[in-house]
């Protein structure tokens, strides 16, 4: 008998750009909300049916955050969750990318409350800015726009997988005032800074772990993994004078989302640790708490893949101790 295997094809593209196919922005120009929703949920289930290495990944990531604090029933259903955050958070980028603009319009004002709003209007007053950090956690593709539409503003430093997507969300942005400083053009300290200086809102985020700016004399922690402590925030800080204010955008679900703003202090040792930690306690308070709505499992598990699998090896041999943090190798 002959010896066979089945094997499913491969996807050489990333999940965003999987879901970002022209056919896909077509379709959002006249699908309704809910549809496109799960629209985007059967697209991305298929997608972890062929790159399932990527989804074993990201499970055994939140395995290996949380496999001591949360019980294997209800962490099964976080694992769950965090999967149908992941589309959520594609399917609210190709929704403001492609969807009918006066309907998005809309959407992003009657939708969205911000809790804190005065925080961030009286940090405006000063004229020097106010730096906005944000994370890979919950509906942050609306974050920029609301602003916007609530008069704020804002310019945000971002990153397009398409060129598709960076032209029509340049149109987008253009028609509602808000800035886009594209990462991949250009100097994005010196925009970020004029930016600062004009009095804006500069939207970025803190878990950009590959965009980094490594601090070799420091480390910081996040979710119990010892990393590199990044100068970048610190460095904007210092030059600009800006306030600094996390923001995470919760899901409320009903299509209800809420802006959690908090400001953070500023950073002058040895009252306060660097502002990029105190900006990562905040998001990892929270994703401690909706581990579900962070994306950005995938990045973090490549940085701390070898180690789990260090310790998946400890414990088959019968060593049971646990690490309270480990090295990661310099990030280029």
């Amino acid at each position: 008998m002959f010896n066979t295997r089945f094997r499913l094809p491969k996807i050489s593209l990333s999940l965003s750009k999987f879901l970002q196919m022209k056919l896909n922005s077509f379709l959002f120009r006249f699908l309704p909300f809910s549809f496109s929703r799960g629209y985007v949920t059967v697209l991305g289930k298929l997608y972890y049916l062929l790159c399932w290495t990527e989804k074993n990944l990201i499970r055994n990531t939140i395995k290996h955050v949380f496999c001591r604090k949360i019980p294997a029933p209800i962490l099964n259903q976080k694992i769950k969750a965090a999967f149908k955050g992941i589309f959520d958070h594609y399917h609210e980028k190709l929704f403001v990318g492609y969807s009918n603009f006066p309907k998005l319009l809309k959407f992003l004002k009657s939708r969205i409350t911000f809790a804190g709003a005065e925080t961030l209007q009286a940090s405006l007053q000063d004229g020097k800015g106010v730096i906005l950090v944000t994370g890979h956690f919950g509906a942050v593709e609306f974050l920029p726009g609301a602003l916007a539409l609530n008069g704020y503003p804002t310019s945000m430093i971002c990153r397009f997988q398409t060129t598709r997507l960076r032209e029509s969300m340049g149109q987008r942005a253009e028609a509602v005032g808000l800035h886009l400083i594209d990462a991949d053009e250009g100097n994005i300290v010196l925009s970020a800074m004029k930016a600062l200086k004009a009095g804006r809102i500069l939207i970025t985020e803190c878990d950009e772990f590959d965009e980094w700016r490594p601090d070799p004399h420091r480390d910081s922690y996040f979710l119990n993994c010892r990393l590199p402590s990044d100068r970048t925030l610190e460095l904007l800080q210092k030059r600009s004078g800006a306030q600094v204010i996390t923001a995470l955008m919760q899901r409320q679900g009903r299509k209800r989302y809420t802006c959690n703003l908090t400001p953070v202090g500023n950073g002058a040792s040895p009252v306060f640790p660097p502002i990029h930690e105190q900006c990562l306690n905040v998001l990892e308070e929270t994703v401690a708490e909706f581990p579900e709505q962070w994306y950005q499992w995938k990045k973090f598990g490549k940085l701390v893949k070898s180690h789990f699998e260090a310790e998946y090896d400890r414990q088959e041999a019968g060593y049971l101790a646990p690490e309270i943090g480990f090295s990661l190798p310099d990030q280029a």
